[in-house]
């Protein structure tokens, strides 16, 4: 029994080092967190935060509650080709809103290795505080749309010309489209490639038939001309 005994002793140091070592990191991280830990005080309607988990968050109603020992098996597991699944779309939310929580302080200023981990930390604190609807509330409030738009409520402004309670659901789903990548799949600019990403994401919605939807969404867009065009 004496080789048993000795092999549980290994285990159980090497179990401490390693729990050890996730706290570390973690510390470290959440060095990098901004003094305001608080979702954003914006309100989404409930049609829109439906929207926007229905079309990028496969319509989750939780996510797991994370730390530091656990949040390394969980992003192992959603990077090993499962994101579609309902796990992977919970991790995705918690990240968009950890993401957008280190932005507040560090807008990609630190090294990576640390604004990676500042990102794991609030990951790990945006799902043990925040509920879904102030996960996605935040996302819409402090994410870019382009166009120097931050914000759901001035990206209509800038796309729209008008606020976001006048746009109807085709338009609003646009501003969520953009959210991926405002230059990349910029509507003016990148038609065809935007036109890609809005079928997508109207398939998943209910409710919408993608082609009468996306002329729908272009119909009220304001003219904006392409960056580095005349």
């Amino acid at each position: 029994m004496a080789w048993l005994r000795a092999t549980l002793g290994i285990l159980l140091a090497v179990a401490t080092l390693v729990t050890g070592l996730c706290f570390g990191l973690h510390a470290y991280g959440a060095s990098g967190l901004p003094d305001d830990l608080d979702p954003n005080r914006y309100r989404a309607t409930p049609a829109l935060r439906a929207l926007y988990l229905d079309v990028e968050a496969g319509a989750i109603e939780d996510v797991p509650r994370l730390n530091p020992v656990s949040i390394w098996g969980y992003w192992l597991w959603h990077y090993s080709g499962r994101q579609r699944e309902p796990l992977g779309h919970q991790l995705r939310l918690l990240g968009h809103a950890g993401r957008a929580l280190v932005i507040r302080r560090d807008a990609g200023q630190s090294a990576a290795t640390h604004w990676h981990l500042s990102h794991l930390a609030a990951t790990i604190h945006v799902s043990r505080t925040w509920s879904i609807g102030r996960m996605v509330d935040t996302v819409l409030a402090e994410s870019g749309f382009g166009r120097n738009a931050t914000g759901i409520e001035q990206a209509a402004k800038v796309w729209y010309g008008r606020p976001l309670r006048d746009l109807v659901p085709e338009e609003e789903l646009l501003l969520i489209a953009l959210m991926k990548g405002p230059s990349y799949y910029d509507p003016t600019c990148r038609p065809e490639r935007f036109a890609d990403r809005f079928r997508h994401l109207a398939a998943k919605a209910d409710g919408f038939d993608a082609d009468t939807a996306l002329a729908r969404a272009l119909a009220r867009l304001s003219k904006q001309d392409c960056p580095g065009r005349r």
